[in-house]
């Protein structure tokens, strides 16, 4: 499993459809390649913590007038989801390895649709409150980040983090516009909450757990 993380970290490097952060990067972010002129015009989408990026794949075969970036920390994890849209022909896939609390230096104000968070860590204890990435500090980068009436999804199997989520988004001021505490088993049809199943989510339905979903807006 090691050897295989440092192929993957090997070969991210060389894949076309991969940006690093680089610290002291002066670079604004209408250079980085989400903007450039061939993706003019088109809804850009943010998924947060994209793992090996099946739901970023996902989307952008379902919707190809649409730019998916998948983001994530884990360069040997993004590897595996760039690897695939390069051999699918995915041209409006991208995929940034940074940590989540620098997003705003690499996206302009009020330029995303959307953002979805898919099974973002739930940091249970009280002193990790601050690093959901529903906490006020993400709030706040997301609301920036969005144009008027963009929408943040939600997908978790934590009922801590689910209920967490829907309070925060209310004391930000925000608004729920839709939810449910299982998607699996109410008639959820927006694109994305129950038609797309990733590897993880496959091993929560395993065990039982239900699939929470929820959206909001923040402007």
């Amino acid at each position: 499993m090691a050897k295989n993380k440092l192929h993957r970290y090997e070969r991210v490097k060389h894949l076309p459809n991969v940006t690093f952060s680089v610290f002291g990067d002066s670079r604004l972010p209408c250079t980085y390649p989400w903007y450039d002129e061939r993706y003019k015009g088109m809804e850009r989408i943010l998924e947060l913590g994209c793992g090996k990026g099946e739901h970023s794949l996902a989307f952008a075969a379902a919707n190809p007038f649409k730019l998916c970036v998948g983001i994530d920390s884990k360069s040997h994890r993004i590897c595996v989801g760039a690897e695939k849209a390069v051999a699918e022909c995915l041209e409006n896939v991208l995929f940034l390895r940074v940590r989540i609390e620098r997003i705003k230096e690499f996206f302009a104000e009020n330029s995303i649709h959307e953002i979805w968070l898919t099974f973002p860590d739930p940091h249970l204890k009280n002193r990790a409150i601050k690093s959901r990435l529903s906490a006020p500090l993400f709030l706040d980068l997301y609301a920036h980040l969005l144009v008027p009436g963009g929408i943040v999804h939600l997908k978790t199997d934590s009922d801590v983090f689910y209920d967490y989520t829907g309070k925060s988004v209310e004391q930000f001021g925000g608004r729920v516009v839709a939810a449910s505490d299982n998607i699996h088993a109410t008639d959820c049809n927006l694109p994305g909450a129950r038609d797309i199943v990733s590897a993880f989510e496959n091993t929560a339905l395993s065990k039982g757990l239900n699939i929470k979903y929820m959206a909001f807006t923040l402007n």
